[in-house]
């Protein structure tokens, strides 16, 4: 349920992350050393050379054919470029897009939009100007039909001043890659950043303009003459030298979205803002222009900063117990890679209270990591979320290293009772899948079963999961809707009366739709992950024996009974990149596209920004079905069609960041020869036991299983 925004905290105006850093370094400036040098702040060329680096430096966000611009001028940020422009452009009409920097109105007083609050084109006029802001001031990304604009621009020789004064505030997971901006347009006339959002300089602004204007306006004039605020550059030199354009993304990505996913605020592309869906009571109260619902979250995160001195904090010790596969083993999280083996007379209160569970939350209020928490340890090195997020959205009065909480009981339960399943994927393994288990077992691919038979002096665990301080519950499996623990608990939950008060999660790979599905309606909220890998030929090979018409024809009666419902039903899709997938991702991801972004119904039950979550296979042992298993040379022509869908859908941001996503992972994944070779020697006799042919997928399959 979405509540009303503390509105000390998330502001209408929208002022960049100054981080401490940024300060410190600019105490320790070594004043007497440049003012004791003759020609002290004679630095203008060592200044343009840097910040021209340093703007090309940035391994998240690229601004394609810089080197088109002739000349790069010194200037007092960017505002003094708009300056200049109001002036040199005083004749046309200045043209902008909603959400647009409001100085532009302030100044010029009349707006003049390109588009309609609906999002329609205003067609550019043979006497405009323009301007606009990459990354864009309204929501952190592109402006619409930005590239309909601009080539209306060069049809019209219509001049265009592209602002990038939002450049260094920009998150690390823009595209969990490079994304690209391309100013190759004739009519862009020039190219403007400043340090003042990067690197905490509003008060000491400076910046580089790139264009090919050499007249007597005041920024060459200034610029031929050394007319400029060189102290100021000085300045910029020395924090330069220190930050990198991608520190504020880097070190703040966690803490920006631990913020946004307590407060129910959907994250933009750049960290000092969060937007905020039409059904968010807040909406109007942050709208701008009639279009983006825009929140400032800079003193949210300097609240969390002091609350959270060091940012290695999760509230899964505190909040969470996860029951695995093996019901006589507990822990916190799913990505723990150790866990608290119960006795047989041992019930979950005494794990929630046991050294083991005091260990795990001293550690975390140390600021330290527990050492079965390094797979998300090594995830938050490389500026990613880690499985914290899973737990963020839970309210935590109070740290205490004893009962965890105020409550002294967990408030989400994570479910796992075995690995009952219907289907045998290909990227899964025996933990998921009893079907594989079999499978393995009969290929000799495993000796034994890793799964223990259920304690009979734990069977009281069902009743013991949830109480009445349960606020979420999450359960997966194998596949939950047939799982008949699943069923005890949820029933459980419904008699007792705590389902009104829990917010369901669950996953399923939507093969069928049973007594699981009405049980939903008994709940406070329930927020599905449906696991489609493709569509047709290639998710009946990957999810056998599943039919993709029925999974589809389950989904959409889904969509249709809960379209109009006052349930907070939301719906997402989770597909695996992986080897029996990429090859044919031209005939089955434009399907899947138009099941979530165009159907009407599907649609409405998107959470925010959701959509489809395109994830990484992860090595299966001796199963070589990932990216890596491919030869370099093999990956151009997937990369080609990504692309040639990404032309298709690059108008719609959910799928442009999905495809972006799937090259990103396509281009990284170094090959494996080992996965190669577990490739070639397993695909036979599995395809043979789950009478498949992965070759009757793509030709490109016969290619790899002779590659040597």
């Amino acid at each position: 349920m979405n509540t009303k925004l503390d509105r000390d905290l998330f502001l209408t105006k929208h002022a960049a992350i100054y981080d401490p850093k940024f300060q410190e370094r600019l105490h320790n400036a070594p004043w007497k050393e440049w003012l004791g040098k003759s020609g002290y702040f004679d630095v203008k060329d060592e200044y343009l050379e840097t910040i021209d680096k340093w703007v090309r430096s940035s391994t998240e966000l690229k601004f394609n054919n810089l080197d088109r611009f002739k000349y790069r001028d010194l200037i007092h940020g960017t505002t003094q470029a708009f300056d200049e422009a109001y002036y040199r452009y005083k004749e046309r009409r200045l043209r902008t897009y909603r959400g647009e920097y409001a100085y532009h109105k302030r100044v010029q007083g009349q707006r003049n939009f390109i588009d309609n609050k609906d999002g329609s084109y205003v067609p550019i006029e043979s006497n405009d100007w323009v301007i606009i802001s990459l990354p864009f001031c309204g929501n952190g990304y592109q402006p619409p039909l930005l590239e309909k604009v601009l080539n209306d621009c060069i049809d019209l020789n219509v001049p265009v001043l592209i602002d990038c004064a939002w450049f260094g505030t920009h998150s690390a997971d823009i595209v969990k890659g490079i994304w690209q901006i391309n100013l190759d347009y004739s009519c862009i006339k020039e190219v403007c950043f400043s340090l003042s959002k990067s690197l905490g300089l509003g008060n000491m602004r400076s910046g580089i303009r790139y264009s090919n204007y050499d007249d007597n306006l005041p920024i060459r004039q200034q610029n031929n003459y050394n007319h400029l605020p060189l102290g100021l550059a000085q300045i910029g030199l020395w924090q330069m030298q220190e930050f990198t354009p991608d520190y504020i993304g880097n070190k703040y990505f966690r803490r920006r979205q631990l913020i946004c996913a307590e407060n129910n605020i959907i994250t933009s592309p750049v960290m000092h803002i969060g937007l905020l869906d039409k059904d968010h009571p807040d909406y109007e109260h942050y709208l701008i222009d009639g279009v983006y619902s825009k929140v400032g979250i800079r003193e949210a995160i300097k609240l969390h900063r002091k609350t959270y001195p060091d940012s290695v904090f999760c509230k899964a010790p505190f909040t969470s117990l996860y029951v695995n596969k093996n019901r006589s083993q507990l822990a916190f999280c799913c990505m723990q890679t150790d866990h608290y083996t119960m006795s047989d007379n041992e019930s979950i209160e005494g794990f929630w209270t046991s050294d083991y569970a005091k260990n795990y939350r001293q550690k975390f209020i140390d600021g330290d990591w527990p050492k079965g928490c390094f797979i998300c340890k090594e995830a938050e090195k490389q500026y990613g979320a880690s499985d914290i997020m899973s737990h963020s959205y839970l309210p935590l009065k109070s740290l205490n290293v004893e009962t965890g909480n105020e409550v002294n009981k967990p408030k989400y339960v994570d479910y796992r009772p075995d690995n009952l399943c219907n289907l045998m994927c290909t990227m899964c393994g025996p933990g998921n899948s009893n079907l594989i288990e079999k499978m393995w077992k009969e290929l000799d691919l495993i000796k034994q079963s890793p799964h223990k038979t259920i304690p009979s002096s734990n069977e009281e665990l069902t009743e013991k999961l949830i109480n009445e301080d349960t606020l979420q519950m999450r359960v997966i499996g194998g596949e939950p809707t047939i799982n008949s623990h699943i069923h005890s608990v949820l029933q459980y939950a419904i008699d007792k009366g705590y389902a009104k008060n829990i917010d369901l999660k669950i996953t399923t790979n939507f093969t069928n739709m049973n007594k699981t599905y009405e049980m939903f309606d008994e709940f406070k909220s329930c927020d599905i992950e449906a696991s489609i890998d493709a569509t047709g030929p290639t998710y009946e090979y990957i999810r056998r024996p599943a039919k993709w018409s029925a999974v589809k024809k389950n989904i959409l009666r889904f969509a249709e009974r809960y379209k109009d419902s006052d349930l907070k039903v939301t719906f997402g899709l989770v597909a695996v990149w992986q080897l029996a997938n990429c090859f044919t991702v031209k005939d089955w991801l434009p399907e899947l596209f138009e099941l979530c972004y165009v159907n009407k119904d599907v649609r409405k039950l998107f959470k925010h920004n959701r959509g489809i979550k395109i994830l990484e296979c992860n090595p299966v042992k001796r199963l070589g079905v990932t990216i890596s298993t491919i030869p370099l040379k093999m990956r151009q022509s997937i990369i080609n069609d990504l692309n040639e869908i990404l032309e298709n859908w690059k108008h719609n941001p959910l799928a442009k960041h999905n495809i972006e996503k799937m090259i990103w992972y396509t281009e990284k994944a170094e090959f494996s020869d080992k996965e190669h070779k577990d490739f070639k020697s397993s695909l036979s006799m599995i395809d043979q036991y789950k009478k498949t042919d992965i070759k009757t997928l793509s030709p490109k399959f016969e290619e790899l299983l002779n590659y040597e």
